[in-house]
């Protein structure tokens, strides 16, 4: 498949365009923005956790983020 657009698409969208080539109907179109959704969420959350446990941060370190303390001026 040739890719002649300005902005070159990743391989990622290529992959998407590939499988969703046939026509679905509106079930299962949401059915597959649902799992694209929950494959992302999945993929955010283990990079936060992953990010969270590197940083040793600790539940009083969120309360002081919530809360605002240790903000820089900008």
């Amino acid at each position: 498949m040739r890719n002649s657009l300005k902005t070159p698409l990743t391989q990622a969208q290529m992959l998407v365009l590939q499988v969703v080539k046939e026509q679905y109907n509106e079930q299962d179109l949401d059915e597959l923005k649902q799992l694209l959704i929950d494959f992302n969420h999945k993929k955010m959350q283990k990079h936060l956790d992953e990010s969270v446990a590197n940083r040793e941060y600790t539940d009083e370190d969120f309360e002081k983020i919530l809360k605002g303390h240790d903000r820089k001026a900008h």
